[in-house]
C-alpha cells in the first residue's frame, strides 16, 4: 500500500514540474518581449526626437541660408522623413501626430524661405532698375553716392505712372538698402548730405501722394 502511494507520489511530481516549468518559461518570453518592446518604442522616439532638433536647427534664421544651403537642406529632409515614414507602424497615435506636426512645421518654413528668396529677386531686380551701375553696392564710394541717389529718383520719377502699391514698396526697400549702405560712409560733406536729404523727402512725398490717392 505504501509503496503503491509513493509510486503515485513520484507520477504526480513528474507530471507537475513541466507544467510549471512551461509557466515560467511562458512568462520570462513575456518580459523578455516586453522589454524589446519598450526598448524599440524608446528607439523611435528618439529618431523622431532627433529629427525634430534637426528641423529646429535647419530653419533658424532663414534668412541666413544660401539658395545651395537650402536645397541641401531640402534634399536631406526628404531623405530622413522617408526613412521614418517606413518606421510609422511601429509609432504610437501620439508619437505619430507628433512626427507629422514636425513635417507640416518644415513645410511651412520651407514657404517662408520661397518667399524670402522669391523677395530677394525681386529686390535684386528693382535694384538694378532703379540704381542702374549703383545696384551692386561695392561701386558705391563717397565720391559716387549722391550720383546713386539722383539715378534712384530719377528712374522713380520715370517709372512710377503705373505702379501699385507693392511697387512703391519695392522701391521703399531699394531706397532703405542703398540708406544702409550709405552708413558705411561716416563723414560726407555736408552740402552732400543736404542733397541727399532732399531726394530722400522727395521720395517719401512722392510715394505718399501716390499711394494715398
Amino acid at each position: 500500500m505504501i509503496s503503491d502511494f509513493r509510486l503515485r507520489l513520484s507520477r504526480f511530481h513528474q507530471a507537475a514540474i513541466p507544467p510549471l516549468r512551461w509557466g515560467a518559461f511562458v512568462l520570462f518570453t513575456s518580459l523578455l518581449l516586453s522589454a524589446c518592446t519598450a526598448t524599440r518604442e524608446q528607439e523611435i522616439e528618439g529618431d523622431v526626437n532627433e529629427f525634430r532638433s534637426w528641423v529646429n536647427a535647419q530653419t533658424n534664421k532663414l534668412e541666413e541660408r544660401t539658395e545651395e544651403d537650402w536645397k541641401k537642406t531640402k534634399e536631406d529632409f526628404k531623405q530622413r522623413t522617408a526613412e521614418l515614414d517606413r518606421k510609422q507602424e511601429g509609432f504610437s497615435e501620439k508619437l505619430r501626430a507628433d512626427y507629422q506636426q514636425i513635417k507640416a512645421d518644415f513645410k511651412a518654413r520651407e514657404v517662408e524661405r520661397d518667399s524670402l528668396a522669391n523677395n530677394e529677386a525681386q529686390l535684386t531686380k528693382w535694384e538694378r532698375d532703379l540704381l542702374g551701375q549703383y545696384a551692386n553696392g561695392t561701386a558705391l564710394t563717397e565720391a559716387n553716392i549722391e550720383q546713386a541717389y539722383q539715378n534712384f529718383m530719377s528712374n522713380v520719377r520715370a517709372r512710377n505712372k503705373n505702379w501699385q502699391q507693392r511697387d512703391w514698396e519695392m522701391a521703399a526697400a531699394v531706397l532703405e538698402e542703398l540708406n544702409q549702405r550709405k552708413e558705411a560712409f561716416e563723414e560726407l560733406p555736408d552740402e552732400t548730405e543736404v542733397r541727399i536729404k532732399a531726394l530722400q523727402m522727395e521720395f517719401a512725398a512722392l510715394k505718399e501722394s501716390e499711394t494715398t490717392k
